[in-house]
């Protein structure tokens, strides 16, 4: 009797242990799978393998990257139909049209990084284009068009919607060679001989250039980026870039050429289905001081692949002195830039100062025109200032310390 009640007193312990096991497991959050649709540059540089993918992972393992890399057309086609939850590109007028449809979970995205467009060709240059529009890139698609014209040289086009085709068709339209209701170069009511579509992404693109099987010589445009990672692991070889460095005084500015990278949480009231709070972590962990530091190194220090930008410059021209008696007042002045070349100051940014112990600010400030700002306070304590400011339209959060200050 005594076994018995034993017995089955033990297979009721092992019951209920069973019970509470089971409820642990599935209290754990399952792994979900984060879709995140993005132009193919982020991928063809090498970023996504090397920091991207194996950094985010190791900091949020409860998500799982699904990363599909397409031109920046296509993955916003894509995650207006859904097929997302995050969205990564650089074709400023078709972004600009995403949000204003409502797709984004923000009202605007976040800017995460920017590097610029360059033109490559041929060692020879049958074009010219490094003697007469080495810093022109719409002088330099007036030259490749006249070689085409002449039968000395192939322009090979990505043709897939993608933010490099977009920023390429511009450039047509800027050098004022005649299109076709595609906005390519026309002949006739057709693409001319010369002008040869790939349809493909960026790596594949820049491949096909350097092969140009077509009889002859190719140019084609590309982000330094991925350019870079090709050169460097030895996939390309024969195609130097024979037009950087965009002039002030070109026509387009000195902005024409640049290439903006934004992030895009898909919003749920468009699809419930959004898995927001991945999203979220995802653009977090891509503005965040760690990702955009790693960006400063990647592929290396001395020839960068891409530029961090989520976050405005600071450029102090007055900090607080080193050492401070109780009640001294401080001054902390300077100006907040946008790390982007060529675009405005973030005018009318709140500005905090903060001091060395938790509680309200020691004082607040608005950046004027240009970006300046001034903030005076006095200081009971001695320790670190910081200067803090919110999000403001796409640039994330800032927080910079600016001085120490110590007691005598």
């Amino acid at each position: 009797m005594r076994s018995d009640l034993r017995l089955t007193a033990l297979v009721a312990l092992a019951l209920v242990a069973a019970a509470c096991g089971g409820s642990s497991e599935r209290k754990a959050p399952a792994r979900q799978d984060l879709i995140v649709q993005s132009t193919t540059s982020v991928r063809d540089s090498g970023l996504l393998e090397r920091l991207i993918a194996p950094e985010f992972q190791r900091r949020n393992p409860r998500w799982n990257l699904k990363f599909l890399a397409v031109g920046s057309g296509e993955a916003i086609a894509n995650a207006r139909a859904g097929q997302a939850d995050v969205l990564i590109a650089h074709s400023p007028k078709a972004e600009k049209a995403f949000v204003a449809d409502g797709f984004s979970a923000e009202r605007t995205g976040r800017t995460v990084m920017w590097n610029d467009f360059v033109i490559v060709g041929p060692p020879d240059d049958p074009a010219g284009v490094r003697r007469v529009a080495r810093r022109d890139a719409v002088g330099a698609m007036r030259a490749i068009a006249a070689a085409g014209r002449a039968g000395r040289a192939h322009f090979v086009s990505r043709g897939d919607e993608s933010g490099t085709n977009a920023k390429e068709l511009d450039l047509w339209g800027l050098a004022g060679v005649r299109r076709n209701v595609d906005n390519e170069p026309d002949a006739g009511g057709r693409a001319p001989a010369w002008y040869r579509k790939a349809g493909v992404g960026m790596a594949d693109t820049l491949r096909l250039a350097q092969q140009c099987p077509f009889g002859g010589d190719c140019y084609t445009i590309t982000d330094r980026g991925t350019l870079q990672q090709l050169v460097g692991n030895g996939a390309i070889t024969g195609l130097p870039i024979v037009m950087d460095g965009q002039s002030a005084g070109a026509k387009g500015g000195e902005g024409l050429m640049l290439n903006v990278y934004n992030v895009y949480a898909i919003s749920p009231s468009k699809y419930p289905k959004t898995r927001i709070a991945g999203a979220r972590a995802f653009m977090d962990f891509l503005t965040s001081p760690q990702f955009q530091r790693g960006l400063e190194r990647f592929p290396s220090r001395q020839r960068p692949g891409f530029f961090a930008a989520a976050t405005p410059r600071v450029r102090l021209t007055r900090r607080p002195a080193a050492s401070l008696a109780p009640g001294q007042s401080v001054t902390v002045a300077g100006r907040v830039e946008s790390t982007v070349p060529a675009e405005p100051a973030p005018a009318g940014l709140p500005l905090e100062l903060l001091g060395p112990e938790a509680g309200a600010p020691l004082a607040r400030a608005r950046a004027g025109e240009g970006g300046s700002f001034r903030l005076t306070a006095r200081v009971d304590r001695s320790g670190e200032l910081v200067l803090s400011a919110p999000r403001f339209g796409r640039l994330s959060a800032l927080r910079v310390p600016v001085g120490r200050v110590s007691g005598p």
